[in-house]
């Protein structure tokens, strides 16, 4: 394997040199795009078949330009991409140490420590690295994350009394994150102890509640409600132009995704169960991100996207991004039968299908 076999001298170069003769040109540029969006695929469905590829091209790429101004990127994307596919730490290690010398930030050695903790690949040192980061982080979620970790290595360890403390302390540090609540409570039903997992019972209960009433209320001051699409265009798998206007006299779902978007994945079950409850209704999803042969040659094939193929997919133009606020995915919007938006939900909420369902009744009755 190609990444296996490079020298281990390829990694390092001499920092003046380096300063020296950092090379910039448009392929370069188009490398950290193409590593990027690689990278998120590859994250996502994590097979071999999708990673190997990027790292022979990473590879490839530093042997042309080995003093280019991608250089850390793209050995920050290969230490992602070989912990995915990888427990070799005589592979591991190597880049590790390439990335820190390139970028030894607090960040970055949290990252670090967060890729050795949760692929279960070297928890002492990756607790070192996040308990090295920790004094020196000043965001409220990046310190939670950092006690998130050490008490997902406690358990993993089996010092059940450090990750407690561990739990407490993330959720001291910010006590409206939900995931953290879960794992908590997941801990203290093992542990069995069972009246303070009743009381982080409750507190999940209410965040649950304040954050579909917080969803609501952005929903409903969105910029987008009152906007009518019948001016936008989109275009189809054959490049063919698809006026939404044509929709006229049909209430309209329109969902915005990607595919390497775990979330927007997420909410597929949901939107599949009212395609079916709501015949009448028109669904739209719009693609921004991949191309008609990943559509078709990729996505399509897999289970979880399978659906689509009998569904309307279009694809993105800058239209709708000029008519259209937000570019944040996955994004909900509700048409009513004149072409106007009646309702918009920009991200995840586990509710989407129920406040989904509430506005498709209210205006199919008008």
């Amino acid at each position: 394997m190609l990444y296996r076999l490079l020298p281990a001298i390829v990694i390092f170069v001499s920092s003046i040199v380096y300063s020296q003769t950092t090379t910039y040109s448009k392929e370069e540029e188009n490398m950290v795009g193409y590593v990027n969006m690689g990278w998120a695929y590859a994250y996502k469905y994590n097979s071999y078949q999708d990673v190997k590829p990027i790292i022979d091209s990473c590879w490839s790429f530093l042997n042309i330009y080995p003093n280019s101004f991608a250089k850390p990127n793209v050995f920050s994307y290969l230490l992602e991409m070989n912990v995915l596919i990888s427990k070799d730490l005589k592979v591991i290690n190597p880049l590790i140490d390439s990335v820190l010398y390139y970028d030894s930030l607090s960040t970055t050695k949290q990252r670090i420590g967060a890729l050795l903790i949760e692929r279960n690949l070297d928890l002492k040192r990756g607790r070192e690295f996040v308990l090295d980061a920790l004094p020196n982080l000043s965001v409220k979620n990046q310190i939670f994350r950092s006690y998130m970790l050490l008490a997902k290595s406690d358990l993993t360890l089996g010092t059940f009394a450090s990750a407690k403390i561990n739990f407490e302390y993330a959720l001291k540090t910010d006590s409206t994150r939900s995931e953290g609540w879960y794992e908590y409570l997941s801990f203290l039903r093992i542990r069995e102890l069972t009246q303070e997992a009743n009381v982080v019972s409750s507190k999940i209960a209410e965040l649950e509640k304040q954050s579909k009433i917080k969803f609501v209320t952005q929903s409903s001051i969105s910029p987008n409600i009152n906007k009518e699409i019948n001016k936008i265009t989109l275009l189809d798998l054959d490049s063919n132009v698809v006026e939404l206007s044509s929709l006229n006299g049909k209430v309209v779902v329109i969902n915005r995704f990607n595919f390497w978007c775990g979330i927007c994945a997420k909410e597929f079950p949901a939107l599949q169960k009212l395609i079916k409850e709501f015949p009448e209704v028109k669904f739209i999803f719009i693609n921004s991100g991949e191309t008609t042969s990943e559509l078709r040659d990729r996505y399509f094939k897999m289970k979880e996207f399978s659906f689509l193929k009998k569904q309307q997919v279009l694809f993105i133009t800058k239209e709708y991004y000029d008519e259209i606020y937000g570019d944040s995915v996955p994004h909900n919007l509700v048409v009513d039968k004149d072409g106007v938006i009646r309702f918009d939900y920009q991200g995840y909420n586990k509710e989407m299908e129920g406040l989904l369902r509430n506005n498709l009744n209210t205006l199919l009755k008008k």
